[in-house]
Formats: C-alpha cells, structure tokens, sequence
C-alpha cells in the first residue's frame, strides 16, 4: 500500500513537470497571489479591528504618551477638544495622580470581548482585561469602540469614544468687562449664556478632564492666570480684582495733573465751563457737578468790583496714587500749592499775601474715548479759602 501512494506521487509530480513552462509559472504565481492575500487581509484583519485601537489606546495612556492616545481616539467636533488641550490637561492630571519616578507600566496578557447587549448604532462597547508586568491582579475597564472611515478596501478605522476624558456644558463666570482665554482660546461670544451688571457666564459644550489654563484680560490692566483641575462640569467663578498696570497708572497720574493745570488756567482767565468740560465724564450729572465745583473757583478768584480775592496759584507738587475698587478706578491726588491772595483792610487798603496749602482729592476716574477724564467729585477738595 506504502509503494501505490508514493507511486501516486511520482505520476502527480511527472505530470506537474509535463505542464509548460508558461503554465507551470502561471500556476506558482497564482498561488504567491492567494497567499499575499491571505497574509493582507490577515494582517488588514489585524491592524484595522477594534481591538487594535482599545490595546494601542491603552498602551499610550499606560506610558502617558498622550499624543498616540489621541490618534486612536474619536471626540466630539469642537475647539476645545484640540489635541494640545487633551495633550497639556491629560499631561498635567497625570502629574497630580502619579508619584514622581514611576516606571511605565508594561502590559503582560490583554484581551477584549465584545458586549453585544451593549451595542449603540455602529459603536461598540468591550469588556477589557488586561494584566501588568509585575502585578498579579488583573485590571478590567469598559470601552466604547467607534468605527471610521473605510481604508485598505473592505477594512475600517476603529476609534475609542472615551467618554470619561472630557465633560459637557461647563459654566464659567468672569468680570464683564474681561476677555476669558481658556488654553490660550479666546472664548468668544457664541458661548456666552447671560450678562449681568457686574459679571457675565460662558457655556463651553465640552472640555477635557485634567489641567486647564484660564486667562482673564482687560484693557490697561495686568493679566490675570490660573492653573485649574477639571474634573467635572461643576460651575466655576474667576472673579480676581484685575490690578491696573504700571503704565496706566501713570498715564492716569498724568492726566489728573494736566486736568489740574488746564481748570486752575481756565479759572484764572474766567473762561467759561465748556472750555474744560472735557477734562470731566460726559455723565450729566457729573457734567452739573463739576461747573459748580468750578464756578465755586472762579468766585475765589480776584474779583474786579472790590479788587480782592485769588491773584494766582502755583501747583508745586502733585502725588497721585490709582487703584481698582469695586470694578473702578479711583484716584487719591495730594496737591501742594501756593496761593496768593489780596485782602481788603480798613476798607481802603488791600494788602497781597502768600499761603502754601495742601489739598487731598479723591475721585473716580473713567475711560471714554480713548482718554481718562474725572469723576463729578474731582474739585470738591480744593479749598481756596474766603
């Protein structure tokens, strides 16, 4: 029986070299083709199946290798949801949930089942069970496995859909008048919610778990920054007293000491209000409050029918301090001066002396048109005497 079979072979094996040298390559070919196919859709089968993208996701979030995380991942459309938002605030959750020196972990065994009662749309929902090098317990998580794009032909992309990374419609309240950044993004106006007097909310749809930065801008005032930790869409408030800059704190300083000059010249030249009615805010009863405050100078100035009163005044120093309060600036402005005045005695004579006064002035100062001009109680502390 042994002698027949490998009689059988022989005959099979001579017909096979009968064949023609054309045909004989022809059929060798044709079995190379069928085994590159069996090897690609064996790989394709491999590479593009949704157990790839849970090992690959797990692997990177394992090593911290945020970026290789984020590839095999699928989020929602959003500006907020940027790879350099998911790299910095998984990067810097991770350095306030691990202890510093801590080796990446290695995966010994990994396996995936598939959870059919779970299955939503073309997503799908996986049991993963994985053990680490060194750790005999086994680790088990839930992931949801979304498909993409065809590639390769028959083969899809499979993403992980993690859900637990980011949270939706996070409320934030900031000053009204400051500009928020959130991961150096200007928030714009289409996630504003509502405004108040003082404060306004923006909405933001989604936003990673982990480290976030918040910036708070403001015209002439320092930047205001803060790390934070999201961990869930809790409403949060930044409403930090924005300090004023240096430079305009003394682009202020220098405009109350011109507002000083240009009122004491008008004053003394009796011009009338308007000609410095600019130097205060356009409110109207600011405007009503400072002609009486400057009409009160101008009545202590030298006055014709009597020939007494105020012949001049010479500011020799003008010290002003600036600070915010209650969303404002204000103003404290030390002035020293001499004054000179000419007094009646014995009804005939007149007789001119000289005085150094100090005057302490408080006010709230605005910008309107690009320039910082003064509150109604600006002048309410010159005193210029009887």
């Amino acid at each position: 029986m042994f002698q027949k079979w490998k009689r059988k072979g022989k005959i099979q094996s001579a017909r096979f070299r009968d064949l023609s040298m054309s045909l004989r390559i022809l059929i060798v070919n044709i079995s190379l083709l069928l085994t590159l196919c069996a090897g690609f859709f064996m790989a394709g089968a491999y590479l593009y199946a949704p157990q790839a993208a849970g090992r690959n996701y797990v692997e990177a979030c394992l090593a911290g290798d945020w970026n290789s995380a984020y590839d095999v991942c699928k989020f929602p459309d959003s500006t907020f949801l940027a790879r350099k938002n998911y790299v910095n605030a998984m990067t810097w959750k991770a350095k306030q949930e691990e202890a510093d020196g801590q080796e990446t972990p290695e995966i010994k065994s990994f396996f995936m089942r598939r959870k059919e009662s779970l299955e939503t749309g073309e997503n799908r929902i996986y049991t993963v069970r994985y053990t680490l090098k060194g750790v005999s317990d086994a680790k088990e998580e839930t992931l949801e496995i979304a498909a993409g794009d065809r590639v390769k032909g028959n083969f899809k992309e499979w993403y992980v859909v993690p859900k637990d990374s980011y949270v939706t419609d996070v409320e934030i309240t900031v000053p009204v008048d400051a500009s928020l950044y959130l991961d150096g993004v200007l928030v714009g106006k289409k996630y504003l919610k509502e405004t108040a007097d003082t404060v306004c909310v923006y909405k933001i749809p989604y936003l990673f778990s982990g480290g976030h930065t918040i910036e708070l801008t403001e015209k002439q005032k320092d930047p205001y920054r803060e790390i934070i930790l999201v961990k869930d869409n809790s409403s949060m408030e930044f409403l930090p007293e924005l300090k004023l800059n240096d430079s305009t704190g003394k682009v202020i300083a220098d405009r109350v000491e011109e507002s000083l000059d240009k009122v004491f010249q008008a004053a003394a030249d009796g011009k009338a209000f308007r000609t410095i009615e600019n130097e205060f805010s356009a409110d109207t009863a600011v405007q009503a409050d400072a002609k009486e405050q400057y009409q009160q100078i101008c009545d202590a100035y030298l006055n014709t029918e009597n020939n007494t009163g105020i012949t001049g005044i010479t500011v020799s120093s003008v010290s002003t301090t600036v600070t915010n309060a209650e969303n404002q600036m204000q103003i404290e402005t030390t002035v020293t001066a001499s004054i000179e005045k000419r007094n009646r005695f014995f009804y005939f004579f007149r007789k001119t002396k000289s005085e150094t006064v100090t005057w302490k002035l408080k006010s709230v100062v605005t910008l309107e048109n690009e320039k910082w001009v003064m509150g109604s109680d600006f002048l309410k502390g010159v005193d210029l005497g009887k």
